[in-house]
């Protein structure tokens, strides 16, 4: 089994993994097989932050949780 390196952080295959992580080929998070039904009310500020980064919303490290969750939410749509 090969596997890949993340580039940055954010989930790949359901699991969040930090910049120079790796994770199975099979499961790459960056080709559009991440399952997007994480919950994102048991994540961190950065977590979100990073998760938004991942799915290329834009938000505001100065928002709270609450509203960075309904960018993420409101961009998976």
């Amino acid at each position: 089994m090969t596997s890949k390196i993340a580039t940055e952080a954010g989930y790949y295959n359901g699991k969040f993994l930090k910049a120079g992580m790796s994770y199975p080929a099979e499961a790459s998070g960056r080709d559009g097989d991440v399952p997007r039904d994480i919950d994102l009310s048991s994540m961190t500020k950065d977590e979100l932050i990073a998760e938004a980064k991942s799915r290329g919303i834009e938000v505001d490290a100065s928002k709270t949780k609450a509203e960075i969750t309904a960018a993420i939410e409101a961009g998976s749509r």
